[in-house]
């Protein structure tokens, strides 16, 4: 009886350090995040990415932290706060150098999914338009619609912040018992969205990061019929994603994802 006991009180602390330890990585990992050299923050990304729903609490949890925090060392990286442009280089259409925006920036990466992170940069005049469609709950109220038009541009722009941080707030509420990465991208391939769609088809394509269960078998069963469709879509991004990856009939985009 009593070594059972030992036994068991080994059993949960050893269980109770794992737990720790892994909580202190993904803490580690949340701050090379928010730092301000640029290649830095790409390791930590990756890892994060390869976390899946291990990794995400933390990037809610960091939408609290609006802070500039101004990238260094970027490159030739294409960004709203970049302050030279080459002509050519990485572009990402979020700006990062926000911290909450660059966390909905990595959450979106993930989940393939659009909460609306990315309009936050657009065009003074585009800002309206942007709203109504991507957040019709808060379109649709009379009241809300009166506040929009009373609003300046950069009030446009903090609106967009705060409907996108709770967007992902709610659904991470309603979905984190059950989500996972591999449902997340057979979804965002189906949806209806130009922008959902481009993230999965890129990630297929030229993705590194792990996705569990994303085989051969279930490519061929689940997606493969999906992109031939995506083939054929109007939207130049899209086919063009969907058609390379058609022709890559060596599977060579899934060799370069990390083991899970």
């Amino acid at each position: 009886m009593k070594k059972s006991i030992l036994d068991a009180l080994l059993i949960f602390c050893s269980v109770s350090l794992f737990a720790q330890s892994n909580n202190e990585q993904v803490s580690k990992l949340a701050d090379d995040f928010l730092s301000t050299d640029w290649p830095s923050v790409l390791k930590a990304k990756e890892k994060i990415e390869n976390l899946g729903s291990a990794g995400i609490p933390n990037l809610v949890y960091l939408m609290d932290d609006c802070r500039m925090i101004k990238l260094q060392n970027t490159g030739d990286l294409i960004f709203p706060g970049a302050e030279r442009f080459f002509g050519h280089g990485q572009i990402i259409d979020y700006d990062i150098d926000i911290a909450c925006v660059r966390a909905g920036w990595l959450l979106e990466e993930i989940t393939f999914m659009n909460f609306g992170f990315s309009g936050i940069h657009l065009a003074a005049d585009e800002l309206a338009g942007f709203i109504n469609k991507t957040f019709p709950d808060f379109a649709i109220n009379e009241a809300n619609q009166n506040q929009l038009n009373q609003l300046d541009e950069e009030g446009k722009r903090k609106l967009i912040r705060d409907l996108s941080i709770g967007k992902a707030r709610l659904w991470w509420e309603s979905s984190s018992r059950q989500w996972s990465r591999l449902n997340s991208l057979e979804q965002a391939l189906n949806s209806n969205d130009e922008k959902c769609q481009v993230k999965a088809l890129f990630y297929l394509r030229n993705g590194v990061t792990s996705c569990r269960g994303l085989t051969q078998k279930f490519y061929k069963s689940k997606l493969s019929k999906t992109v031939e469709r995506l083939s054929k879509s109007e939207t130049g991004r899209v086919s063009e994603n969907a058609k390379l990856i058609m022709l890559d009939s060596d599977f060579s985009w899934l060799d370069i994802k990390a083991a899970y």
